[in-house]
């Protein structure tokens, strides 16, 4: 069938309300089977997390006007480029997938579309990857294929390891592996009780050969995701940069990239702990820990967990931190030129597994800003 994106993105529209009528199943279905694309675009929609929120955005659009810009911005587009996925790419757009905000210091918020066409020498999202440093300095590389790790295998590889492992009492100090995540990689690492981690781009994790008898005991610099095994005689502990995250068995997020310190618990019960103040966080709250000042509040889970989730999400945050956020998935150095704003903030969420140039013509597109990449050196400047 011949696509019309007005009527098909309406549709989709009525689809998700629960609104549709027969005869409007069955030209969404014929839609569907015409082009496999259309049938991944309309699963993705069905998976979305903020269908509501861009249900809400489709009501309050000016069709022509979000079509215009669409058909301004799909020129530049190849003529071979299919057009059955230039027409899965608007409706990816216009149903708010990538869509953007950029809010003004006074709060005015103005809606902006865009799509994304290939670019040569594009720069990939960040892989699985990371390097071990075995307690006697030796560095083994992981790949993708060694994406679990377990550390029990690991230590044999080294005779510091082998003899903590066999005669535990005759070493007078424990012997540490640690994990060093490079920037553009993100590694998933079993520990030797069954914890799992998911460790982010540009961070450490620490952590012993074995565990003691009567604790867990790990140090971690940067981010990591822990789904901790339960041992109600053996706690799990995280160090962070002065701060301490206490644990049974529970689910949570540590982020200590800065000198600010953000604990989020996703699950189950934690203490965070700094200098003698103690909080206790239940499932949906957050602990940070700015200076010496340790407090807590509600939090806001997709942006929290969002890199756990293979999203970006943004939430008012202004182009510095924006960058820093990409700088480490893509491993690229950011410049900025003279004039450039650092005090406006933008908001959206999108997969994190798309290339630079992707999330960089979205930026473009709704700010006033340009992008340049050199190499491994991406300039920001203004337009």
């Amino acid at each position: 069938m011949k696509a019309n994106t007005n009527y098909i993105t309406k549709l989709i529209n009525k689809l998700l309300r629960g609104q549709e009528t027969i005869a409007d199943r069955d030209a969404i279905e014929e839609w569907r089977k015409s082009d496999k694309n259309n049938d991944e675009l309309l699963e993705s929609f069905r998976d979305a997390k903020n269908i509501e929120e861009d249900l809400i955005f489709l009501d309050n659009l000016d069709e022509d006007g979000a079509w215009r810009n669409i058909q301004e911005t799909t020129q530049r587009i190849k003529k071979h480029y299919n057009p059955i996925l230039r027409v899965a790419a608007s409706l990816v757009v216009l149903m708010g997938m990538s869509l953007f905000y950029i809010f003004h210091q006074k709060g005015k918020v103005s809606e902006k579309v865009a799509i994304i066409s290939p670019v040569k020498g594009d720069i990939q999202p960040a892989k699985s990857g990371a390097l071990l440093v075995l307690a006697d300095g030796s560095i083994m590389s992981l790949e993708k294929s060694n994406k679990a790790v377990d550390p029990k295998i690991v230590a044999l590889t080294n005779k510091a390891n082998i003899d903590q492992i066999n005669h535990p009492q005759e070493v007078a100090e424990i012997q540490f592996n640690t994990l060093v995540v490079p920037k553009g990689n993100f590694y998933k690492l079993n520990l030797e009780d069954g914890t799992q981690v998911w460790v982010n781009a540009n961070s450490q994790l620490k952590f012993p050969v074995k565990f003691k008898e009567n604790e867990r005991r790990v140090m971690l610099e940067g981010e990591a995701y822990f789904e901790v095994a339960h041992e109600a005689d053996r706690p799990f502990v995280v160090e962070s940069r002065g701060s301490e995250v206490k644990v049974l068995g529970t689910h949570f997020n540590i982020n200590a990239y800065s000198s600010n310190v953000r604990t989020t618990l996703s699950s189950g019960r934690v203490q965070v702990s700094h200098l003698g103040n103690v909080i206790v966080l239940e499932p949906g709250e957050y602990a940070n820990l700015k200076g010496e000042l340790l407090s807590k509040g509600k939090a806001d889970m997709d942006h929290d967990l969002s890199w756990h989730n293979n999203q970006f999400y943004f939430k008012k945050e202004t182009i510095v931190e924006i960058a820093s956020t990409l700088s480490k998935w893509y491993d690229v150095q950011v410049r900025f030129k003279k004039d450039v704003a650092m005090d406006k903030v933008y908001s959206g969420n999108f997969k994190r597994d798309v290339t630079l140039s992707e999330v960089l013509e979205m930026l473009t597109y709704v700010c006033d800003l340009k992008f340049e990449l050199h190499g491994k050196e991406l300039i920001v400047e203004n337009k």
